[in-house]
């Protein structure tokens, strides 16, 4: 059975993929029973994982049932502590250090083993990056494993250990975790004893240098890159991280007929064919504009995050995430209003933050207690900064001139 949070617009059952690697199968299984069983909304959230939303109290049962047909395995309490982010170009950008991938699976297996995965907390996460050019190493994350041309920098809270071995890497991390998991159950790196993180590290240094380039950002991709052997990837930006049944099920049926069969999800609200004709990669892209995603164009300057806002959330008036969509689907519509350069719009409905913590070129940010917005430049949800103007109610059109301005 499937453990599922209580939200206001009903259960939330989240889906570990590690490593981002989904089937077409399995995404046709998960539009299936996000329809029958839920809302048909499903959430690709920030950590590459899958949420599927509005369903009933008593559907874990029913949702494990049905996923574990399509080859979802299911681990007890592992299941919720399998976090596991690994960047979505691995083994495809011809830049990065390594390819991760069979240390992502080690992992992943590893922590289903471990006899204290049940007293990890089930926010701890681990992000590995094989050095190439998404730096998903910027990723907040407890403990992160980077490729080096010298080895596998394994870094936490501050702390990191000279260039290791997969296997070494490996042993570091899951030291880490352990250490984690016998402070207490809802401790992160951070509440590791320094002592014990450099024994579970193997270092009695400070950082090493190497992991200095963990605090390089996160640069998303779009589109169709890295050729090789007569193939490229394509990077399918999704609106705001929201999918239906039926943009999942075009997921599906191009994947198996273009992209091997498979697709990655991304840690920017993304999904990545990895092996596809290069011509055929413009025909794809337009196919998915039509079912629903973003235009590449759009995507490339004007990145928006939000949090479930209104109805989905009891803390929120606003409906955060609806406002995304919106103001994607009308810079589709009247480009005119894009801005000139990449732009980062962040709308929270309450002050928790819940779509990340880094800073926006525009912040929208609600109150629990009241409606309307307050907007801000350059903050984050924590650490807003003063307010630039008040929006009693924002409209997409709204929204992007304040975005010019």
């Amino acid at each position: 059975m499937l453990h599922l949070a209580q939200m206001a617009d009903g259960g939330l059952a989240r889906l570990r993929v590690p490593g981002g690697l989904l089937s077409a199968a399995q995404a046709r299984a998960v539009a299936d029973a996000a329809e029958a069983l839920g809302s048909g909304l499903v959430d690709l959230t920030n950590r590459a994982n899958l949420q599927i939303r509005g369903l009933s109290r008593d559907a874990g049962g029913d949702l494990a049932e049905q996923l574990s047909a399509a080859a979802f395995a299911f681990h007890g309490e592992a299941d919720r502590r399998r976090n596991i982010l690994l960047d979505p170009f691995s083994g495809l950008d011809p830049r990065e250090a390594r390819d991760l991938r069979p240390l992502a699976q080690a992992l992943d297996e590893a922590l289903i083993g471990a006899a204290w995965i049940g007293r990890l907390s089930p926010k701890f996460c681990f992000v590995l990056d094989g050095g190439g050019e998404s730096g998903v190493a910027a990723t907040p994350s407890d403990v992160t494993l980077l490729a080096t041309g010298q080895g596998i920098v394994v870094s936490a809270a501050g702390l990191a250990s000279l260039a290791l071995s997969e296997e070494d890497a490996l042993s570091a991390a899951l030291a880490v975790a352990a250490c984690a998991a016998d402070v207490g159950p809802d401790a992160r790196a951070t509440g590791i004893p320094e002592t014990a993180m450099r024994a579970a590290l193997g270092s009695e240094r400070g950082p090493a240098g190497a992991a200095g380039a963990a605090a390089a950002p996160l640069r998303p991709r779009h589109g169709a890159m890295f050729p090789s052997g007569g193939a490229v990837a394509i990077s399918i930006p999704a609106p705001v991280g929201r999918l239906d049944a039926g943009m999942l099920r075009f997921l599906a049926d191009v994947a198996e007929t273009e992209g091997r069969g498979r697709m990655i999800l991304a840690p920017w609200s993304a999904v990545v064919l990895p092996r596809v004709r290069p011509e055929r990669a413009a025909r794809v892209l337009a196919a998915s504009e039509a079912a629903g995603f973003v235009p590449v164009a759009v995507a490339d300057r004007l990145s928006v995050v939000a949090c479930s806002g209104a109805p989905a959330c009891e803390r929120a008036r606003e409906p955060a995430r609806a406002l995304g969509a919106a103001l994607l689907a009308l810079a589709a519509a009247e480009p005119g209003r894009l801005p000139e350069g990449r732009r980062r719009v962040h709308l929270s409905a309450c002050p928790k933050g819940c779509a990340g913590s880094a800073p926006a070129d525009l912040l929208l940010l609600g109150a629990s207690e009241r409606s309307g917005w307050t907007v801000h430049a350059g903050g984050a949800p924590r650490r807003p900064g003063p307010a630039l103007d008040r929006l009693e109610s924002a409209g997409p059109a709204a929204v992007l001139a304040q975005l010019a301005d």
